[in-house]
């Protein structure tokens, strides 16, 4: 199998590192301290650069980005640290939009005029994508949903109903009632009750919303592989410069082993992230979820497990919001509980197999 990458997929790589440039955590502290943790005049700028428009159909507007698209576009965005709500605001919106088939919506998330957040969560339920609980009554819609990632900045909620339903609701629409608060990587979300919302309803068959699960997954993953490679990159340099008994730690051997076995789960995490991005899902509907969620497992434990080794060998100081350090880690732990932690991942994985 060729993994390697065509001109325009470099060229795509290349211009978002520039966009993102170096990390400024003073930067991103001033941001995460406005309102929503976000500014929504930067998404506009990431709508600019296409990245949005890779997400959505040719035929609804879109620039029909393959799922090898999108999955460098999530790596270069966790590498560089982005403070961007680019998979959770922007791909699953425009990809549940999409599926139901509401043309308009995804014209208008593509340019960076609205920004939906999605309300599939339930109290008690876990991860548990299937709405049991939520209900669509007419032109109304039901129920609360909990977790909503990027809540406080949408225009737009798309809430998934029972019934294989899905309702798009106005974020100041009457009904909705909303109870914001920070997560654990900065950003915000919200829990949602919905009392008799009004709502335009389209129709999301299951199937459909799984492979949307399945394309967010895998580009989870992709991120987690940016995180760790910059966590990896960092503790590379750091262990080089830091001293200790007259000598830089990256020269003890222990410390080296534990770098080279950090760097082996790196590269197989990145394996399993081209591996199973170079497969075509469009082909196979009924096993890409479960493929993509073995893929997210893998890679989550790999990013995790990196993740913690950079935090020990920066010593304290790695767990504080003045090192990128800290902000990569906490945000590989949103993804690797998105759509299901690694139990719940690798259960859905096995049970197919």
């Amino acid at each position: 199998m060729n993994f390697d990458l065509d001109e325009d997929q470099l060229l795509t790589r290349d211009t978002i590192a520039r966009f993102l440039g170096p990390v400024d955590i003073s930067a991103r502290h001033a941001m995460r301290a406005g309102a929503g943790g976000y500014a929504r005049t930067r998404w506009q700028e990431v709508a600019d650069l296409g990245l949005l428009a890779l997400a959505a159909p040719e035929a609804m507007g879109g620039m029909g980005g393959t799922i090898v698209d999108l999955a460098l576009v999530a790596e270069a965005l966790g590498k560089g640290l982005a403070i961007d709500p680019w998979l959770e605001n922007g791909v699953l919106p425009i990809r549940l939009a999409a599926a139901a088939g509401d043309a308009a919506l995804v014209g208008d998330l593509v340019g960076g005029t609205r920004l939906a957040a999605v309300a599939f969560a339930e109290p008690a339920r876990r991860y548990e994508t299937r709405s049991i609980a939520t209900k669509v009554d007419g032109g109304h819609v039901g129920g609360t949903k909990t977790l909503v990632l990027g809540a406080p900045l949408a225009d737009t909620l798309l809430v998934t109903a029972a019934g294989d339903k899905l309702a798009k609701v106005a974020h100041d629409a009457a009904g909705v009632v909303r109870q914001d608060y920070p997560i654990v990587d900065g950003s915000s979300a919200a829990t949602l009750d919905l009392h008799r919302a009004p709502a335009e309803i389209f129709d999301l068959p299951d199937m459909k919303f799984q492979r949307v699960i399945g394309d967010v997954r895998l580009l989870a993953a992709a991120e987690m592989l940016g995180l760790a490679q910059t966590m990896f990159d960092d503790t590379l340099a750091y262990v080089g410069e830091r001293q200790q008994f007259g000598a830089a730690i990256g020269s003890f051997q222990a410390l080296q082993h534990r770098l080279v076995e950090c760097y082996a789960a790196l590269e197989l995490a990145r394996s399993m992230v081209l591996r199973t991005a170079m497969q075509d899902p469009t082909t196979d509907d009924a096993n890409w979820p479960r493929i993509a969620a073995g893929a997210k497992a893998f890679v989550g434990e790999a990013a995790t497990r990196i993740g913690l080794e950079a935090v020990q060998m920066h010593g304290g100081m790695g767990q504080t919001d003045e090192l990128a350090i800290g902000h990569a880690l906490k945000r590989v732990m949103l993804l690797d509980k998105y759509f299901g932690d690694q139990d719940h991942c690798l259960r859905s994985f096995a049970r197919a197999a």
